[in-house]
Protein backbone atom coordinates (compact mmCIF):
# COMPACT_ATOMS: atom_id res chain seq x y z
CA UNK A 1 0.00 0.00 0.00
CA UNK A 2 2.84 2.35 0.89
CA UNK A 3 4.51 1.72 -2.45
CA UNK A 4 1.28 2.56 -4.29
CA UNK A 5 0.83 5.80 -2.37
CA UNK A 6 4.43 6.79 -3.07
CA UNK A 7 3.98 6.05 -6.76
CA UNK A 8 0.75 8.11 -6.93
CA UNK A 9 2.32 11.01 -5.03
CA UNK A 10 5.45 11.12 -7.20
CA UNK A 11 3.44 10.95 -10.43
CA UNK A 12 1.05 13.62 -9.19
CA UNK A 13 3.89 15.99 -8.28
CA UNK A 14 5.57 15.34 -11.65
CA UNK A 15 2.30 16.04 -13.44
CA UNK A 16 1.76 19.23 -11.47
CA UNK A 17 5.22 20.55 -12.37
CA UNK A 18 4.61 19.64 -16.02
CA UNK A 19 1.20 21.36 -15.99
CA UNK A 20 2.47 24.67 -14.59
CA UNK A 21 4.44 25.83 -17.68
CA UNK A 22 1.66 24.57 -19.96
CA UNK A 23 -0.91 26.54 -17.96
CA UNK A 24 1.26 29.67 -18.13
CA UNK A 25 1.62 29.38 -21.92
CA UNK A 26 -2.13 28.84 -22.35
CA UNK A 27 -2.89 31.81 -20.09
CA UNK A 28 -0.54 34.09 -22.05
CA UNK A 29 -2.04 32.97 -25.38
CA UNK A 30 -5.61 33.53 -24.14
CA UNK A 31 -4.69 36.93 -22.68
CA UNK A 32 -2.98 38.01 -25.91
CA UNK A 33 -5.93 36.82 -28.01
CA UNK A 34 -8.45 38.66 -25.84
CA UNK A 35 -6.35 41.83 -25.77
CA UNK A 36 -5.97 41.93 -29.56
CA UNK A 37 -9.50 40.79 -30.44
CA UNK A 38 -10.57 44.42 -30.88
CA UNK A 39 -8.22 44.72 -33.88
CA UNK A 40 -10.24 42.16 -35.85
CA UNK A 41 -13.68 43.62 -35.03
CA UNK A 42 -13.70 46.14 -37.94
CA UNK A 43 -13.26 43.22 -40.35
CA UNK A 44 -16.46 41.58 -39.15
CA UNK A 45 -14.79 38.21 -38.58
CA UNK A 46 -14.66 36.34 -35.28
CA UNK A 47 -11.80 33.95 -35.91
CA UNK A 48 -9.78 33.08 -32.78
CA UNK A 49 -6.27 34.44 -33.00
CA UNK A 50 -7.00 36.79 -35.90
CA UNK A 51 -6.42 39.88 -33.76
CA UNK A 52 -3.11 38.48 -32.52
CA UNK A 53 -2.06 37.78 -36.12
CA UNK A 54 -2.96 41.34 -37.11
CA UNK A 55 -0.92 42.70 -34.19
CA UNK A 56 2.13 40.63 -35.17
CA UNK A 57 1.88 41.70 -38.81
CA UNK A 58 1.40 45.32 -37.71
CA UNK A 59 4.53 45.27 -35.56
CA UNK A 60 6.48 43.72 -38.46
CA UNK A 61 5.26 46.40 -40.88
CA UNK A 62 6.11 49.09 -38.33
CA UNK A 63 9.62 47.66 -38.14
CA UNK A 64 9.92 47.87 -41.91
CA UNK A 65 8.75 51.47 -41.86
CA UNK A 66 11.06 52.73 -39.11
CA UNK A 67 14.11 51.05 -40.66
CA UNK A 68 13.48 52.64 -44.05
CA UNK A 69 14.91 56.01 -45.05
CA UNK A 70 11.58 57.82 -44.70
CA UNK A 71 10.86 56.09 -41.39
CA UNK A 72 14.23 57.19 -40.00
CA UNK A 73 13.45 60.80 -40.91
CA UNK A 74 10.04 60.54 -39.24
CA UNK A 75 11.58 59.09 -36.08
CA UNK A 76 14.10 61.93 -35.96
CA UNK A 77 11.29 64.46 -36.37
CA UNK A 78 9.26 62.84 -33.58
CA UNK A 79 12.37 62.77 -31.39
CA UNK A 80 12.91 66.52 -31.91
CA UNK A 81 9.24 67.29 -31.20
CA UNK A 82 9.16 65.23 -27.98
CA UNK A 83 12.28 66.96 -26.71
CA UNK A 84 10.67 70.38 -27.23
CA UNK A 85 7.31 69.73 -25.52
CA UNK A 86 7.44 71.10 -21.91
CA UNK A 87 6.95 68.38 -19.29
CA UNK A 88 7.01 65.58 -21.83
CA UNK A 89 10.65 66.26 -22.71
CA UNK A 90 11.79 65.49 -19.15
CA UNK A 91 10.02 62.11 -19.13
CA UNK A 92 11.24 61.32 -22.64
CA UNK A 93 14.86 62.08 -21.83
CA UNK A 94 14.68 60.06 -18.61
CA UNK A 95 13.17 57.14 -20.54
CA UNK A 96 15.95 57.25 -23.12
CA UNK A 97 18.70 57.52 -20.49
CA UNK A 98 17.34 54.73 -18.29
CA UNK A 99 15.73 52.21 -20.64
CA UNK A 100 17.67 52.63 -23.86
CA UNK A 101 21.13 51.12 -23.33
CA UNK A 102 23.84 52.57 -25.61
CA UNK A 103 25.47 50.08 -28.02
CA UNK A 104 28.82 50.31 -26.20
CA UNK A 105 27.32 49.45 -22.81
CA UNK A 106 25.69 46.39 -21.26
CA UNK A 107 22.34 46.17 -19.50
CA UNK A 108 21.95 45.05 -15.90
CA UNK A 109 21.14 41.49 -17.03
CA UNK A 110 24.62 40.99 -18.48
CA UNK A 111 26.47 39.09 -15.77
CA UNK A 112 25.43 36.82 -12.91
CA UNK A 113 27.21 37.40 -9.60
CA UNK A 114 27.00 36.05 -6.07
CA UNK A 115 26.59 38.86 -3.53
CA UNK A 116 27.18 38.32 0.22
CA UNK A 117 24.25 39.25 2.45
CA UNK A 118 25.75 37.96 5.71
CA UNK A 119 28.95 35.97 6.40
CA UNK A 120 26.87 32.77 6.09
CA UNK A 121 24.46 33.82 3.34
CA UNK A 122 24.82 34.95 -0.27
CA UNK A 123 22.29 35.92 -2.95
CA UNK A 124 22.31 35.68 -6.72
CA UNK A 125 22.35 39.05 -8.46
CA UNK A 126 22.64 40.62 -11.90
CA UNK A 127 24.98 43.42 -12.96
CA UNK A 128 26.23 45.17 -16.06
CA UNK A 129 29.74 45.06 -14.66
CA UNK A 130 30.24 48.77 -15.34
CA UNK A 131 31.91 50.67 -12.46
CA UNK A 132 30.42 53.77 -10.89
CA UNK A 133 31.66 57.03 -12.45
CA UNK A 134 32.99 58.32 -9.12
CA UNK A 135 33.97 54.96 -7.64
CA UNK A 136 35.70 52.56 -10.05
CA UNK A 137 35.87 49.84 -7.37
CA UNK A 138 32.07 49.61 -6.97
CA UNK A 139 29.29 48.33 -9.24
CA UNK A 140 25.49 48.32 -9.21
CA UNK A 141 23.83 44.94 -8.65
CA UNK A 142 20.16 44.05 -8.94
CA UNK A 143 19.07 41.60 -6.23
CA UNK A 144 15.87 40.11 -7.69
CA UNK A 145 12.65 39.45 -5.85
CA UNK A 146 10.59 36.27 -6.07
CA UNK A 147 8.51 35.24 -7.90
CA UNK A 148 9.31 38.18 -10.20
CA UNK A 149 13.09 38.27 -10.80
CA UNK A 150 12.71 41.31 -13.07
CA UNK A 151 12.13 43.51 -10.01
CA UNK A 152 14.06 43.76 -6.79
CA UNK A 153 16.51 45.92 -4.86
CA UNK A 154 19.33 47.84 -6.52
CA UNK A 155 22.46 47.92 -4.36
CA UNK A 156 25.97 49.31 -4.72
CA UNK A 157 28.60 46.69 -3.92
CA UNK A 158 32.38 46.66 -4.03
CA UNK A 159 33.55 44.67 -7.02
CA UNK A 160 36.00 42.66 -4.87
CA UNK A 161 33.10 41.30 -2.79
CA UNK A 162 31.06 40.05 -5.73
CA UNK A 163 31.85 36.65 -7.15
CA UNK A 164 31.21 36.37 -10.91
CA UNK A 165 29.59 33.05 -11.81
CA UNK A 166 30.14 31.16 -15.05
CA UNK A 167 26.39 30.96 -15.48
CA UNK A 168 24.14 32.33 -18.22
CA UNK A 169 21.37 34.74 -17.37
CA UNK A 170 18.87 32.14 -18.59
CA UNK A 171 20.18 29.59 -16.08
CA UNK A 172 20.02 32.14 -13.27
CA UNK A 173 16.45 33.16 -14.15
CA UNK A 174 15.43 29.51 -14.33
CA UNK A 175 16.87 29.01 -10.84
CA UNK A 176 14.99 32.07 -9.55
CA UNK A 177 11.67 31.18 -11.17
CA UNK A 178 11.81 27.59 -9.90
CA UNK A 179 12.33 28.89 -6.33
CA UNK A 180 15.26 26.56 -5.91
CA UNK A 181 13.71 23.44 -7.43
CA UNK A 182 16.15 23.77 -10.33
CA UNK A 183 19.80 24.01 -9.23
CA UNK A 184 22.26 25.04 -11.96
CA UNK A 185 25.42 22.93 -12.03
CA UNK A 186 27.51 26.13 -11.89
CA UNK A 187 26.00 27.09 -8.52
CA UNK A 188 28.04 25.97 -5.51
CA UNK A 189 28.14 27.10 -1.90
CA UNK A 190 31.88 26.48 -1.95
CA UNK A 191 32.13 29.29 -4.47
CA UNK A 192 30.48 31.79 -2.10
CA UNK A 193 32.57 34.83 -1.09
CA UNK A 194 34.84 34.30 1.89
CA UNK A 195 33.98 35.94 5.19
CA UNK A 196 37.14 38.06 5.18
CA UNK A 197 36.21 39.47 1.79
CA UNK A 198 32.73 40.30 3.10
CA UNK A 199 34.07 42.23 6.07
CA UNK A 200 36.29 44.28 3.78
CA UNK A 201 33.50 45.15 1.37
CA UNK A 202 30.40 47.29 1.60
CA UNK A 203 26.82 47.04 0.48
CA UNK A 204 24.90 50.32 0.12
CA UNK A 205 21.21 50.42 -0.71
Amino acid sequence: MGTLLTHVRNKFVAGAFAAIPIAIVVYVIVWAEQSTRVLAEPLGYHVPGLGLLIAVVGVYLLGLCVTSFVGTLILRLVNVLLQRVPGVNLLYRAWKDVLVVPPDQHGVFHQVVLVPVTPDCAQLGFTSGSPLPGDPDSICVLLPNLPSPLSGKLVIVQRAVCLPLKMSVEEALKYQLSTGNYLPPQLSRAAAPREDAITQGKVVT
